[in-house]
């Protein structure tokens, strides 16, 4: 179909994903009935590339202290 753009290796399971729906025929969206989002829970290296985008960007950060990772607006709520 498309022409693949090569970036990150970890992205490349993607090529091969099966048709497959987001919204279910004759249903309003829902992320629980989302067979991508499905698919996507299923393949590791996916969700560490959202992982590490995530972390690069500066949006998630680690505490040495705690050694636990949290938003970088997290406030405690």
């Amino acid at each position: 179909m498309g022409k693949k753009v090569l970036r990150d290796k970890r992205l490349l399971v993607a090529c091969d994903m099966p048709p497959m729906y987001r919204t279910q025929p004759g249903q309003k969206y829902s992320y629980e009935n989302d067979d991508v989002l499905k698919w996507i829970a299923k393949h590791p290296g996916l969700l560490m590339y959202v992982f590490d985008r995530l972390a690069q960007s500066g949006h998630i950060e680690y505490d040495s202290g705690t050694g636990k990772w949290q938003g970088v607006d997290y406030n405690g709520d």
